[in-house]
């Protein structure tokens, strides 16, 4: 945030829209009204459509879906996730019955679903992502198409980041070196989020840069931003302020009842506080997501 905080604040709204993430069948719209990301895998045959809340670094509600999308009846899909940190150490998820897999032993138009809160794999202190692989039948049927594609939790483990680095003080331009000791807004985001394993790297340094990034990177990739109504913000999620005469001027990481983590301004410490007068200049508010697909062979 810049020095100067407007004395006079204005109300400047930005109406924002959620971001489409990725196809879904239809009846998958019945699940987490409110989930963190969504992600599809599918093959000819065989589709998964899977939503994930995170709920921190290491706990994670996953609420899955699969569907026989082919012609042959005796082909059954499968569907497989794991828990993986940023070193690709895994964890298998456990469906119903105690199994690392699920086989959908129907038709073609069929489908199942499941839900397991608060995922905790023990031997995953920091859940970097989900790694999703569908395949459109068994081994013995003879599968021949095996798609993998995983979703990342840098949003969680960013805030987790931010909220270590509380008691810092403010520093305009500072990134937490020995030039540039503590953290300005920014700096608390850019610096929080950049040592994320298999995150690519913020290709911008300020709010108001991080600001029109985001509205601009929009659409599913390793690297994106899905815009949050405010009704819907989550632990984590980006907030963008008109604090100064540029379009924007500051950011902060919604904490939840009213508060929020930031570098405010000279003369303060990182902190959680309340959003106060803050909530007045709201421009806008994204979550910070990714998904790959993991290349075959």
């Amino acid at each position: 945030m810049k020095p100067r905080i407007m004395t006079s604040l204005v109300t400047f709204a930005v109406a924002v829209s959620s971001a489409v993430f990725a196809s879904a069948p239809p009846a998958s719209a019945d699940g987490l009204s409110n989930p963190s990301g969504t992600l599809t895998v599918e093959c000819p045959g065989a589709r998964a459509f899977i939503q994930v809340d995170w709920k921190a670094g290491d706990k994670v509600t996953v609420r899955w879906r699969v569907d026989d999308t082919g012609t042959a009846s005796d082909y059954s899909p499968v569907l497989r996730i794991q828990a993986h940190d940023a070193g690709h150490d895994a964890a298998p998820f456990q469906f119903p019955g105690g199994d690392t897999f699920f086989i959908l032993n129907s038709g073609n138009g069929t489908h199942d679903v499941g839900l397991k809160s608060d995922w905790n794999p023990t031997s995953i202190p920091n859940i970097n992502h989900l790694r999703v692989q569908v395949q459109n039948g068994t081994t013995a049927q003879g599968t021949n198409c095996t798609e993998v594609r995983e979703i990342y939790n840098w949003s969680m483990i960013g805030h987790k980041n931010a909220m270590a680095k509380r008691g810092v003080d403010y520093v305009l331009g500072g990134e937490g070196t020995p030039e540039r000791p503590g953290y300005d807004c920014s700096g608390l985001v850019y610096t929080s989020y950049n040592p994320i394993g298999n995150f690519p790297g913020w290709p911008v340094r300020r709010a108001v840069d991080m600001w029109r990034w985001a509205n601009d990177h929009q659409s599913p990739a390793k690297f994106y931003a899905k815009s949050v109504d405010y009704a819907d913000l989550k632990v984590g999620d980006l907030i963008f302020y008109k604090t100064t005469d540029e379009a924007v001027g500051h950011v902060s990481f919604w904490e939840g009842d009213g508060n929020v983590l930031d570098a405010l301004e000279p003369g303060t410490k990182v902190s959680v506080h309340p959003e106060g007068s803050l909530r007045n200049v709201r421009v806008a508010a994204f979550r910070i997501l990714g998904v790959a697909t993991v290349p075959s062979g």
